[in-house]
């Protein structure tokens, strides 16, 4: 794993807000699976974002998430918060509500503490029935583009 060649642009999250947040949502799942749904809901009904949730998810490792459509964008929410991952998360997210309201097709959002991609940060990986699209020094607005393209 090596880092990326620019500077960073982003601040990553404390560790220890991660922690807790990841305290959070491991209450929330009470050793049950959780889906996008549910972290959205956690997150407005708590007043944080919702990448925040996720980026502490990726490090409690006691919960699962579930994936419950064919379209999955992941994540990278470790070290690619210092390049914009978190932007990427609450992107994704937004749109995942909008569509939720507008009874369109949804997908999942998860997340990975890594995706052994560290030097062409930030990464995620759009995953559908068609395979699997490595996404490298991603942006909140070409992940939008992909998951609309993708989804109609």
């Amino acid at each position: 794993m090596g880092v990326p060649t620019r500077s960073p642009t982003h601040r990553d999250l404390d560790l220890t807000k991660l922690a807790s947040l990841g305290m959070e949502v491991e209450e929330l799942a009470d050793g049950e699976p959780v889906d996008t749904g549910a972290l959205v809901d956690l997150a407005a009904e708590r007043g944080k974002p919702v990448s925040h949730y996720l980026a502490g998810l990726a490090l409690a490792s006691e919960v699962e998430q579930v994936t419950q459509h064919p379209v999955n964008l992941v994540v990278c929410a470790g070290k690619c918060q210092s390049w914009g991952a978190l932007d990427v998360l609450d992107r994704a997210t937004d749109l995942w509500e909008r569509r939720r309201d507008q009874g369109l097709p949804l997908f999942d959002v998860t997340v990975r503490s890594c995706l052994d991609r560290c030097e062409h940060a930030a990464v995620c990986e759009l995953r559908g029935p068609d395979g699997t699209a490595v996404m490298t020094e991603t942006t909140a607005r070409q992940v939008e583009d992909a998951l609309t393209a993708i989804l109609g």
